[in-house]
């Protein structure tokens, strides 16, 4: 497993992103080049804040950004792990 690393996280089509510090479950680092990222990435969320946690729970609309290729993901989040998997748009 990877270092903790900030992901960026879009809730309900915000315009803004809410960073979090995310454990990705893979044996080496993303990939910088747009078309070599991967199709599905699993984590889970490190130090969640309570009221983001329930935020997650409830949006209706899951994105978010790993690295800077900026490639979005669309994530299922799991309240009672904090786990998450992002599944490349």
């Amino acid at each position: 497993m990877l270092a903790p690393q900030n992901v960026s996280v879009y809730l309900n089509n915000a315009l803004k992103a809410t960073p979090q510090l995310a454990e990705l479950d893979c044996e080496q680092a993303l990939p910088e080049a747009v078309r070599e990222m991967p199709d599905e990435v699993h984590g889970h969320f490190v130090a969640l804040d309570p009221a983001l946690a329930h935020d997650m729970e409830t949006a209706w609309k899951r994105v978010m950004i790993l690295n800077a290729t900026q490639v979005l993901y669309t994530f299922r989040y799991e309240p009672a792990t904090e786990e998450f998997i992002a599944i490349k748009r």
